[in-house]
């Protein structure tokens, strides 16, 4: 029986990335984006908020659907499928669609550009000098490699451990767990994006998040991981991101909790977003660049920058992602359903 509210999360975790990378613009810790803005306060509130929760999220319900993508498919259909649905996109993505930000960005930073100079540079993975990076895909990467080196461990899991440990877990051994990707943070921290910690999340989303007895245990006490979650969400970010990690972790128990009571339903529209949320990852963050480098010109006004760059990118990512849907050969490249 398939999960609507796993499809509602990823929706609204993707569709928050419209404001947030647009926000990133106008960052005041002084962080150099592809393009730059005015430094705002509230904007940055916005990023420093969703970032506590955001993408460890998106990790531990991608381990929740390999576990239950595995529970219907064979080891070699779901490797099969990690290839087109991941491993394809991240390929051209790479070719077709992050350049066009490095160039916009050395353009933007240093009023000259190389396109191909995205393929020769790899001094800086930020991609702001105009050289290589996977942008917005680093996900992507992420998480078709935690996807193939976790399949001999996933399929001796499903071999021998059919009555799963985790579903007897109590709440207060279920927050202490949050101290793993703590601890993983400093494995092969990349620019920030950790894949010690963020594998953490992927397999605590297939070992443990993945059984119901656990969401269930979440749903009951969604009001108790609630009041634990605003009372440890604005003490991390007064405290400069103090036990970050773990306030990730409790998040994503606080979210599961309370989108297993509310959000188990489906609609039309809730359906088109949940299917097209793959889309809009991919193609988000290449728009909102273009429509940033030429809005930031026609007014100075930051308030109206942000209305016309959002629109404009919105609108443009779901033109584009219904025109790959359309193309058979773009379809295929981006790993779309018609």
């Amino acid at each position: 029986m398939r999960k609507h509210y796993l499809d509602h999360l990823r929706s609204i975790a993707i569709l928050l990335l419209f404001p947030y990378h647009t926000f990133m613009i106008y960052n005041d810790w002084g962080e150099r984006f592809y393009v730059n803005g005015e430094p705002l306060f509230l904007t940055s509130l916005f990023i420093k908020i969703n970032a506590a929760w955001m993408m460890p999220l998106l990790f531990a319900v991608a381990g929740m659907s390999s576990a239950y993508a595995l529970k219907k498919r064979s080891l070699a259909a779901y490797a099969k499928e990690r290839v087109s649905k991941l491993l394809l996109p991240l390929i051209f993505g790479l070719l077709l669609l992050i350049p066009i930000q490095a160039y916009i960005a050395a353009l933007f930073h240093k009023g000259s550009a190389s396109y191909l100079n995205f393929f020769v540079d790899f001094s800086d993975l930020s991609g702001t000098g105009g050289g290589f990076t996977t942008g917005q895909l680093w996900f992507i990467l992420y998480l078709f490699v935690f996807s193939i080196i976790c399949l001999p461990l996933m399929a001796l899991y499903n071999k021998h451990a059919k009555k799963a440990l985790a579903s007897k877990l109590p709440l207060p051994v279920l927050l202490l767990l949050g101290l793993l990707p703590t601890l993983a943070h400093p494995l092969l921290n990349i620019s920030g994006k950790s894949i010690g910690e963020n594998l953490c999340y992927f397999l605590a989303g297939y070992f443990i998040l993945s059984n119901e007895p656990v969401l269930q245990r979440l749903d009951k006490h969604r009001f108790v991981l609630l009041g634990l979650s605003l009372v440890c969400l604005p003490a991390s970010l007064y405290f400069n991101y103090a036990f970050f990690e773990w306030l990730a972790w409790l998040l994503i128990l606080t979210i599961l909790g309370l989108a297993r009571h509310y959000l188990s339903f489906s609609g039309k529209v809730s359906g088109y977003l949940a299917k097209s949320s793959f889309g809009v990852y991919l193609f988000h963050q290449s728009w909102i660049i273009i429509a940033a480098f030429f809005v930031l010109k026609l007014t100075d006004k930051p308030a109206l920058q942000i209305v016309l760059i959002l629109l404009s990118s919105i609108i443009l990512t779901y033109l584009t992602y219904e025109l790959c849907r359309l193309i058979k050969p773009l379809r295929w490249m981006f790993g779309f359903k018609k």
